[in-house]
């Protein structure tokens, strides 16, 4: 090829990129980026402060009973109640099932057509009504599907092409794990590392303005407090790393597992009692975990605030056994139903365990003439089980990063996310999202 023909060729590719067209799709993304910020703002608020009045509501029944009996029947009957009828929406959206990041995948290969607008307010109230009484469920899932609605509906909207849309449709996803999370980066690597799994020029440029706006708004309307608190860090050693490398190689073993326990808890609710109704079935796992609620109410939840107590070290080995047990079991009771809710926080919560329990081990250990600090290794745990069960190890590191503030903790994060990559490639486990999304089609 000649020097002019070259010369042309990227001139061109330069003309297509910063056109007119690329500055329209711009323009709705940050469009749609504003909707993101408000709505998933509106219900990462509404969420927090919904679980916090039902604890309240849980306080007050133990005290005074649930007119006239036992308050543990109001919270079985409670929440029993609001799962059902979380799950029960769903029928209106089948797409609205679980996380929906699996079907947002689809989206982007193709192999399914963008969720309907209904998804959006099922997914709100669904998500509320499932999260609010005490399921392991996350409420980035329900903010990236939204996202995704919101999106898609700009797109149509706007009448962009329908390439244009299918990627609008994904890059606005990102928004809402930046919003579900306070974390941008994270956001942003999601998209091109876990969703689109490529890296082009128009896909980085509509998610970047997508996540910016939608931040913005987010922080102006609700604040821009970090996820965790922890205390001063030190930056990781030589040997430090090494056991790093080991916690991460621990813990991708252990994501391999949890995706198996996921996969099975979905498998064991779908053919256990076939003839009666999901809703039914879901109002009894419901009942249980309203239940659990009532006489453990520190093992229910998404899992932020326990993680909080964690890498405020307010655990010792045995209750952290026992806390990673439960919600190794719950995980997976509160996601067999299908319900609008989503991994990560969990996720974070089992990562945190691991990574605690694995310090204060290191620590008991009389052979070893130094401590390591428990909740850099939480930390550590946290980004490594993520990685290990989502395999997205770049937002892994950087949603770490950004919920704590720890980014003197980046080598650590990195060599264990990638042993944790490592060995789950190894024993051939597939990333949680890729398994859903099989499952989705073989139903």
């Amino acid at each position: 090829m000649s020097d002019s023909t070259s010369t042309h060729t990227t001139h061109s590719e330069s003309s297509e990129i910063l056109g007119l067209n690329i500055w329209r799709l711009v323009a709705v993304a940050a469009v749609a980026g504003i909707g993101v910020g408000f709505i998933g703002g509106t219900f990462h608020w509404m969420l927090v402060h919904g679980s916090e009045r039902f604890s309240a509501l849980l306080e007050h029944w133990k005290a005074d009973g649930f007119y006239g009996v036992p308050g543990w029947i109001g919270a079985a009957l409670i929440a029993g109640i609001c799962i059902g009828l979380a799950r029960w929406l769903v029928y209106f959206a089948p797409s609205a099932a679980g996380s929906g990041v699996q079907h947002v995948e689809a989206v982007m290969r193709k192999e399914a057509d963008p969720a309907p607008l209904r998804v959006l307010p099922i997914k709100f109230f669904g998500g509320l009504l499932a999260m609010v009484p005490g399921m392991a469920l996350g409420r980035e899932g329900p903010t990236i599907q939204m996202a995704a609605v919101i999106g898609s509906q700009c797109g149509r909207i706007f009448r962009l092409s329908k390439e244009d849309g299918f990627l609008l449709y994904t890059a606005v996803a990102g928004a809402g794990l930046s919003v579900a999370f306070n974390a941008p980066m994270a956001g942003i690597a999601f998209v091109l590392e876990e969703v689109t799994r490529k890296i082009t020029t128009r896909s980085v440029l509509i998610t970047l303005i997508a996540v910016a706006t939608s931040i913005t708004v987010f922080r102006a309307l609700f604040g821009n407090a970090i996820s965790f608190s922890i205390p001063t860090l030190v930056a990781p050693e030589l040997g430090n790393l090494i056991l790093y490398a080991i916690l991460g190689l621990i813990v991708g073993l252990m994501g391999a597992l949890y995706n198996r326990n996921i996969l099975f808890g979905l498998n064991l609710f779908s053919t256990t009692m076939p003839n009666i109704p999901v809703a039914l079935k879901a109002a009894f796992v419901g009942a249980g975990v309203g239940l659990i609620a009532y006489w453990q109410p520190s093992w229910v939840g998404g899992g932020e605030l326990q993680v909080q107590q964690v890498l405020s070290n307010n655990f010792g080995a045995q209750a952290l056994i026992t806390l990673l047990i439960v919600r190794w079991l719950l995980g997976s009771i509160s996601y067999s139903p299908s319900l609008p809710g989503g991994l990560f926080a969990p996720l974070l919560l089992v990562g945190a365990i691991s990574g605690a329990l694995f310090a204060q081990l290191i620590n008991f250990i009389p052979a070893l003439a130094f401590q390591v600090d428990t909740v850099s290794f939480a930390l550590v745990g946290m980004a490594a089980f993520f990685t290990a069960v989502v395999r997205a190890p770049f937002t892994g590191v950087l949603l770490i990063i950004e919920m704590s503030g720890g980014v003197i903790l980046t080598p650590g994060l990195l060599v264990a996310c990638v042993c944790a990559t490592l060995i789950t490639s190894y024993m051939g486990s597939p990333p949680i999202y890729d398994s859903l999304r099989e499952r989705m089609f073989s139903r």
